[in-house]
């Protein structure tokens, strides 16, 4: 090969290696742009569930025995899920901009599973729990029962409960079935309609790292991670 067509075939080249990292920086501030769009529009709907009253932040735990032992009370019940483990079972953090709670991908159908959240509540008064399932369960207010839905009964989908609560932080707990889930879940005025834009419901205090999303696998018990024992 001549000189002269070396340094064409150079240029050639050249002139192909510039034109593929233009296009892949293309690529990748479109991506980036994308990005930057679905999370500003995943705040904006997580910021409107908690205006009107949806909780959209919890802690899970489960299951626990079988779907026919719902009728006992397991530890995450007698202290509310305070806890990070028990004996096997460890406690997640997720995260549902819209309100609506799901178990993760390829959990176990069989079973009793724990959720809690917090709400924070403005004034004191007459407040209505809503619960929306087509499964069983009940639901804890400050560790007292505020609020059941059982299947077997054919309840209806949507039910709710008017309680009395104090202004401030309020600790909500569910207890429910695999069929139970998708649930939504919220405190609102007993007359409905959305809270103030400042009265939003505060949630369990958690890096925003520790929280998991709903599509991941469940995850599996601590006596199978290695060189990870059970807290209790």
């Amino acid at each position: 090969m001549s000189t002269s067509n070396r340094i064409r075939h150079q240029h050639y080249l050249l002139a192909i290696t510039i034109l593929i990292f233009a296009c892949l920086a293309s690529v990748s501030l479109s991506a980036q742009q994308i990005s930057i769009s679905g999370d500003a529009q995943e705040l904006d709907q997580l910021l409107a569930s908690k205006e009107s009253g949806l909780l959209t932040d919890w802690r899970v735990v489960g299951p626990f025995g079988k779907t026919t032992d719902f009728g006992k009370s397991w530890a995450p019940e007698r202290d509310q899920l305070r806890k990070r483990t028990y004996g096997d079972h460890f406690a997640i953090n997720l995260q549902f901009a819209n309100g609506k709670f799901e178990l993760p991908l390829h959990s176990p159908k069989n079973g009793v599973y724990y959720a809690s959240s917090e709400v924070w509540l403005p004034n004191g008064g007459e407040w209505r729990i809503y619960a929306e399932t087509a499964g069983t369960m009940t639901i804890f207010l400050d560790g007292k029962p505020a609020l059941r839905r059982d299947a077997k009964e054919r309840d209806l989908q949507t039910t709710s409960q008017v309680v009395h609560m104090e202004r401030g932080t309020h600790r909500v707990l569910v207890k429910f079935n695999a069929t139970a889930a998708p649930f939504h879940l919220a405190v609102m005025p007993q007359t409905g309609g959305l809270r103030k834009r400042n009265n939003k419901p505060n949630i369990h205090v958690a890096a925003e790292a520790e929280y998991t999303s709903a599509e991941v696998l469940w995850p599996a018990p601590l006596s199978s991670r290695n060189g990870e024992s059970a807290v209790r």
